[in-house]
């Protein structure tokens, strides 16, 4: 596996993950608003844009014989990070996680999870912050990181919470 920098040749197969590893998500996790793909797509071809526009926007991806199977970005701490913790100097979202729905149980994840973290300490970053609504993704990322910083209860209707992490690269935690 390659991680590296999103480069203008890789827009198109990247946006098909992001399409595919997104359906694959909505559908698993049973998901009848019919506007959230498109919402969702939307803020990542907006991510994509600004990787190549904004210099605190680094999209990466994870290529494995020449065909893209993840994706991360850092990138500022979006609204609900911000509106719900006090952040430290210089801190990062790590956002924008996807990985190709057939090499997902692969260590794809977690690759991509270390690639990034040696990224933030090359350049000098200690805290990263990551937030989660979809019930798998906050599992995963449970599994990972261990238990979120703040849960915030109901945020997406009754019984459906949102996490948020503060993960201190430098302490693993």
């Amino acid at each position: 596996m390659e991680f590296r920098s999103l480069e203008q040749s890789d827009v198109k197969s990247l946006q098909r993950l992001f399409m595919e590893s997104l359906s694959d998500l909505i559908r698993r996790e049973h998901f009848e608003d019919a506007d959230l793909l498109d919402e969702e797509v939307a803020r990542l071809n907006t991510t994509i844009q600004d990787h190549f526009d904004d210099d605190q926007v680094q999209l990466y991806v994870i290529e494995q014989e020449g065909v893209i199977i993840g994706a991360g970005a850092l990138l500022p701490p979006n609204e609900i990070i911000t509106g719900h913790m006090e952040l430290e100097r210089g801190a990062v979202e790590l956002g924008s996680v996807y990985v190709s729905p057939r090499m997902q149980r692969q260590g794809v994840g977690r690759f991509l999870l270390e690639e990034m973290k040696r990224e933030m300490r090359a350049r000098h970053l200690q805290f990263i912050y990551l937030d989660a609504g979809f019930p798998s993704a906050q599992a995963y990322w449970k599994k990972r990181l261990g238990n979120p910083s703040l849960v915030l209860e109901h945020y997406w209707g009754p019984g459906a919470s949102h996490m948020i992490w503060k993960v201190d690269i430098k302490q693993g935690t």
